[in-house]
């Protein structure tokens, strides 16, 4: 039996009960607004809804014209971990006339300090790609 993975998911399930689940919820829409506020005047184009009240704490963005691997790995390079590609999505990129996105994720364990470290590295991307 996979006693202690039955175990784990227990503690897990007691930690988000502790927190709550509207709490954990409200939580992550009030980061993703920020994120995309702070996203969209940095340049950003965001695919999907930009009320954070009808997306979840994934937000995939186009930054200018540089391709979302090369920024994934400015970003690292950042400090800021990012996902680059298609996210199993190719005919929605295709749709959007993308070869990719960049996805930045936000959950309940994400600060505004880092939403803030991700607009700063895309400053750096700014430098590098000019």
């Amino acid at each position: 039996m996979n006693i202690a993975q039955e175990v784990g998911l227990g503690a897990a399930i007691d930690y988000l009960n502790d927190i709550g689940m509207e709490a954990i919820h409200e939580a992550e829409h009030q980061l993703t607004g920020y994120a995309l506020e702070k996203l969209q005047e940095a340049g950003a184009r965001i695919f999907g809804p930009l009320d954070p009240q009808m997306r979840g704490g994934a937000v995939s963005f186009a930054y200018g014209d540089v391709h979302p691997h090369d920024l994934a790995e400015i970003l690292n390079a950042e400090g800021v971990s990012v996902r680059a590609g298609h996210h199993c999505a190719q005919l929605l990129m295709r749709r959007y006339g993308v070869p990719a996105t960049t996805r930045a994720s936000f959950y309940l364990y994400n600060t505004e300090a880092e939403v803030d470290a991700l607009i700063a590295a895309l400053a750096k991307a700014d430098e590098v790609f000019g």
